[in-house]
């Protein structure tokens, strides 16, 4: 079976477990997911694989701790450091993926709303100016930034795992906060900021919003065809 078949088929069976054995599974599968450089094929049937020894141990009366010990989280990480690597082309699929996706938001919301505020309210712009050296810059700060806070986001998740003491919502809710928002404000710091320099550019802001529409249908296109998101 492909993965794709592999995580229906998971989603079937999980409805079988206990609530609480349902619960420390999905904190299971949550955090070995996490793990973008894992072969998704391999760790899609690691998942199944425990999914079985659980589904059998419950029809002993067992719980999840019987089966797989007190630490959950050291018992992930070991099925985890033996599941095969992603192979680098998919790897970076997967970035130019994340790449284009970015982009193409980003490019439509800009595009739409500064044409429409124009249009309407007769404010800002119709045209958009910067400088070619200053703009690459910038998308490029923005992408690095962008790939730490993918990465702090997920280093977050994973600490939300395992967990027998529940965290008040609120204070979860703040720890992401201000990951956000220091996402955020470094961004726009950098492109407040950063100087102009190299050769100045005009284009009208309705260009932006189109290339950002190419730009993520190129994600469409490339997340279907190589299956990049689950």
């Amino acid at each position: 079976m492909i993965s794709k078949d592999i995580i229906r088929l998971n989603n079937e069976m999980r409805e079988k477990l206990t609530e609480e054995n349902k619960k420390i599974y999905e904190d299971m599968l949550v955090y070995i997911r996490l793990n973008a450089k894992k072969s998704e094929q391999d760790t899609e049937e690691v998942l199944l694989e425990i999914l079985e020894h659980l589904l059998e141990a419950q029809s002993a009366d067992k719980t999840a701790y019987d089966v797989f010990g007190d630490d959950l989280k050291q018992y992930c990480d070991e099925l985890i450091a033996e599941i095969p690597g992603e192979k680098q082309s998919k790897t970076l699929l997967f970035g130019s993926y994340l790449v284009f996706y970015f982009l193409g938001i980003i490019g439509i919301l800009y595009g739409v709303i500064s044409y429409a505020i124009y249009q309407f309210f007769q404010k800002g712009s119709n045209e958009f100016t910067f400088s070619l050296g200053s703009g690459i810059t910038i998308v490029l700060i923005d992408l690095v930034l962008l790939f730490i806070f993918v990465k702090l986001v997920l280093k977050w998740m994973k600490s939300t795992m395992f967990r027998k003491k529940q965290v008040k919502k609120w204070v979860e809710f703040f720890q992401i906060w201000l990951i956000c928002t220091a996402y955020i404000g470094i961004s726009l710091a950098g492109s407040i900021f950063m100087p102009d320099f190299g050769v100045p550019i005009t284009i009208p802001v309705i260009y932006i919003a189109g290339i950002g529409v190419i730009l993520y249908i190129v994600s469409v296109i490339l997340n279907k065809k190589y299956r990049l998101t689950k």
